[in-house]
C-alpha cells in the first residue's frame, strides 16, 4: 500500500463499499464460527463442558482488542506488499492468520486432539480479533461524524448478508462433501479482501485530531462510561448467550438436519439484514438511547416466544424475528461505542467498549453451552430474557446523561 491523495474512503459511497465487503466477509467466515462449530464438535462426540471451554476460551482473543486497538493508534506496521500504515498492515495480518489457523484446523481431529485444536481455534480468533479491531478504528478515521449510524449500518448488513448467503450453502456443503469443505471456504473468504485493502490510502501523517494521545484514556474515567460499560456486558451476554445456542436448539431440541439449521441460520441473517436496514432508517427519526429501549424490550420478548412457542415448523419464522432483534441491539450498542470513541485514541477507546462487551459475550456463551446437558433450552432462554431486563433502566440512565 502507497500513501496517496486518492483512496476509496475519500468518498461516501466508497466507504460504502468498503465496509460493506470487509464485513460481508466477516460474516462469511462467522457463519461457520456461529453457526456450526459447535455443531461440527457435537459430531464427534463433543461433551457440553468441552464446548462451554472452547466458546469461553475463544472470546480471550477479543478482549485483548484493547491491545490490538492501542496498538494500531500508536505504532504504525509494516507488511511486505501493504506498506506502512496504522490500519491496512495490521487488516492484511488478521486476515493472513486466518488463513494461515484455517489450513491447521481442516486437519485436525476436533475431539481426539482437543487440545490442539482449541489452540489452532484460538490462534484464528486471534487474526479474526486483529482484524476485526483496526477495521473499525479505520471507519472510525475515515467516516464523518454524521455517517457514523449509516456506516454501522452498512456494516452490520454486510456482516448479516454473509452470514444469510454462507449459512444455507454451508450446511448442504457440509452434507454433499465433509466439514473440511468449509475450512477451504473461510481460508479463500479470508484472502479475498486482500485486493481491495489496495484501495486505501493512508496519509503519510495523521491529523492532529487523530494524533494518539495517553490523554484520550481520561475520557473513561466518567459515571456516563460505567453505565455504558453495565449496559455493554448485559446486553452481550443475553445476545449472544441466547445465539450460541439457536442452531443447537434446531438440531438437539427440535430435530432438525445440518440443511433445516442451515436454512434456520440464514433467516436469522436475513433478519438482521432488516434488522440493520431499520435501524439505519429509524437512526435518521429516532435519537439512538430511544431506539435502545424499545430494542431492548423486543429483544427479551423475542427470547421468551423462542422459549415458549418454537417448533420445527415455526423455528425458521421465529429466527428471522431473533435476527432483526440481534441486529437492532448490535447497532444500537456499535454506534453509542463509535459516539463515544475519541478520535486521539480511535481504534482503543472503540477496543476497550468491544472488549467489555466481549467479555459479557464470553461469559453469556460460556454459560449457555455448558448448560445444554443439564437445563432445558427453554429455561435457559427464559433466563437470558430476565437478565436482558435492566439493560431498560441503563439505557434511560443514559438519555439523561
Amino acid at each position: 500500500m502507497k500513501n496517496s491523495s486518492s483512496s476509496i474512503t475519500d468518498t461516501r459511497n466508497g466507504r460504502f463499499a468498503l465496509f460493506g465487503l470487509l464485513y460481508f466477509v466477516q460474516g462469511a467466515m462467522l457463519a461457520y464460527v456461529l453457526v456450526f462449530n459447535n455443531l461440527y464438535l457435537r459430531a464427534f462426540g463433543a461433551s457440553a463442558g468441552q464446548l462451554a471451554l472452547l466458546n469461553g476460551l475463544l472470546v480471550v482473543p477479543f478482549i485483548l482488542k484493547i491491545g490490538f486497538g492501542l496498538l494500531s493508534d500508536k505504532v504504525p506496521f509494516y507488511l511486505p506488499l501493504f506498506g506502512k500504515g496504522h490500519r491496512v498492515p495490521y487488516i492484511a495480518l488478521g486476515l493472513l492468520l486466518i488463513g494461515v489457523g484455517g489450513i491447521g484446523a481442516a486437519f485436525i481431529p476436533p475431539v481426539a486432539m482437543y487440545p490442539l485444536f482449541v489452540a489452532v481455534a484460538l490462534f484464528i480468533a486471534l487474526g479474526l480479533a486483529l482484524y476485526d479491531t483496526v477495521m473499525d478504528g479505520l471507519a472510525i478515521d475515515v467516516t464523518p461524524e454524521e455517517e457514523q449510524g449509516q456506516v454501522q449500518g452498512v456494516m452490520v448488513i454486510g456482516r448479516a448478508l454473509g452470514l444469510v448467503l454462507l449459512a444455507a450453502i454451508y450446511g448442504r456443503l457440509i452434507m454433499a462433501f465433509s466439514w473440511q469443505i468449509v475450512f477451504a471456504a473461510v481460508i479463500i473468504f479470508a484472502l479475498a479482501p486482500l485486493p481491495i485493502l489496495w484501495l486505501v490510502r493512508e496519509p503519510a501523517q495523521r491529523s492532529a485530531a487523530q494524533s494518539f494521545s495517553w490523554a484520550a484514556l481520561r475520557e473513561l474515567w466518567r459515571m456516563e462510561i460505567g453505565r455504558f460499560s453495565l449496559y455493554a456486558v448485559i446486553y452481550s451476554v443475553s445476545i449472544y448467550g441466547a445465539n450460541a445456542i439457536i442452531a443447537l436448539f434446531a438440531n438437539e431440541e427440535l430435530g432438525g438436519t445440518l440443511a433445516q439449521v442451515g436454512d434456520v441460520a440464514a433467516l436469522g441473517g436475513l433478519g438482521m439484514v432488516i434488522g440493520g436496514g431499520l435501524g439505519m432508517a429509524s437512526a435518521r427519526r429516532v435519537a439512538i438511547l430511544r431506539q435502545g429501549v424499545g430494542t431492548a424490550v423486543f429483544v427479551s420478548l423475542t427470547l421468551l416466544l423462542i422459549a415458549y412457542a418454537a417448533t420445527l415448523q415455526n423455528i425458521a419464522l421465529i429466527t428471522l424475528l431473533w435476527g432483526v432483534a440481534l441486529a437492532a441491539a448490535e447497532l444500537v450498542f456499535i454506534t453509542l461505542a463509535m459516539a463515544k470513541s475519541d478520535r486521539r485514541m480511535g481504534a482503543g477507546h472503540f477496543a476497550i467498549f468491544m472488549a467489555i462487551s466481549n467479555a459479557g459475550t464470553g461469559l453469556g456463551q460460556a454459560a449457555t453451552t455448558g448448560l445444554i446437558d443439564t437445563v432445558d433450552f427453554r429455561w435457559i432462554f427464559i433466563g437470558l430474557a430476565v437478565i436482558n431486563l435492566p439493560a431498560i433502566p441503563l439505557l434511560l440512565a443514559m438519555r439523561r446523561d
